[in-house]
């Protein structure tokens, strides 16, 4: 490893101090210094047992014997946390995903999976996750023959690239991006593109190499069959990604691609737990991009007759405020506060 590439030093943690009872002997909660090692939290107990002879108004506290040093220190032990040896151990039995057939029992490689989402929402321990080898799993899995394995994989990358500029670099090195987008346009099960389109959105937010690479790949064109595809999840979490790209070349791909429209059609149905998000998404594409406004504003769309219907049934119900407000932002954008905003 390089300079740069050292684990972080943050990967032993210690459960939060709590008042723990091992026969006759008692922590303290709030007590004034943090151990910092086994040793430590040890001695401390030990010390606080001395204090609570000496107090009166505490309980009573009787010698240690060998025993219960033992009970107690077997106990501590059990609260601390080798964060390093526990990714390792499930990046093991990950490496074995590849093997597995369509009549082998994924549950092992499930259960890893689980054991490194419990550690990497720490930014710490999600670097370290890559330092130790940890992405060469990510092939294997995606490829998997279990939907499972393939949804987990694509959610840990999401985990994994959350607000984490050097976690987006890394997957992007790895070549994984390709994979998601396929994964998003094809695959049979419904949570695989879902986590998929998850991943694919904390990967190139704020991340400008990553979402210049979605564009090479055609991700838009996948974000356009995501809206189209009837499943509500799958329409929320690309509206979401829209809503969140303020872009200009951003725009005018989504309006060659045919955006508007869709997003017009969809908020012409029924109101559904979609309509926010769509409305939202809309909102965002308008903003500042007069070729998406002039589409809007023509007649066979009847978007002027969409909003103010939106306004006139939902305006008093106060669980559709975001909805009422979305709509009347984009009247005011696109017909100038007509009569549809009063």
């Amino acid at each position: 490893m390089g300079e740069g590439d050292n684990l972080s030093t943050n990967n032993m943690e210690f459960l939060p101090a709590i008042e723990y009872q091992a026969g006759n002997v008692t922590i303290p909660e709030n007590q004034p210094r943090q151990p910092q090692s086994l040793q430590d939290l040890l001695r401390f107990t030990v010390e606080a047992s001395s204090m609570g002879q000496e107090s009166a108004t505490s309980h009573l506290v009787g010698p240690m014997d060998e025993d219960r040093r033992q009970f107690l220190e077997q106990t501590l032990r059990s609260m601390t946390v080798d964060i390093v040896e526990v990714l390792s151990k499930a990046i093991e039995v990950l490496k074995r995903a590849s093997s597995l057939s369509t009549e082998d029992d994924p549950t092992e490689c499930e259960e890893a999976f689980q054991e490194i989402m419990d550690h990497v929402d720490n930014i710490d321990n999600a670097n370290d996750f890559h330092k130790i080898g940890g992405f060469c799993i990510f092939q294997p899995c995606l490829n998997s023959v279990h939907s499972g394995l393939r949804w987990r994989a694509a959610d840990l990358l999401a985990e994994l690239t959350q607000n984490n500029p050097y976690c987006q670099q890394k997957v992007l090195e790895a070549k994984l991006m390709p994979v998601l987008i396929s994964l998003l346009n094809s695959d049979l099960n419904e949570q695989v593109r879902i986590k998929s389109l998850y991943a694919l959105s904390t990967l190139i937010r704020e991340c400008k190499e990553a979402l210049e690479e979605f564009r090479q790949n055609d991700g838009f064109s996948a974000l356009l069959k995501a809206l189209q595809s009837g499943v509500d999840k799958l329409k929320i979490k690309a509206s979401f990604l829209i809503s969140s790209l303020n872009q200009a070349w951003v725009k005018n791909e989504l309006h060659r691609l045919g955006f508007v429209q869709e997003f017009v059609n969809l908020i012409s149905e029924e109101v559904n737990p979609c309509t926010e998000h769509l409305l939202s998404a809309l909102l965002n594409l308008v903003t500042s991009h007069e070729a998406s406004q002039v589409e809007c504003r023509g007649t066979k769309l009847e978007l002027r007759e969409t909003l103010s219907r939106l306004i006139e049934r939902l305006g008093p119900k106060e669980e559709y405020k975001e909805v009422c407000e979305y709509a009347r932002q984009l009247s005011l954008i696109l017909f100038e506060g007509d009569e549809v905003d009063k």
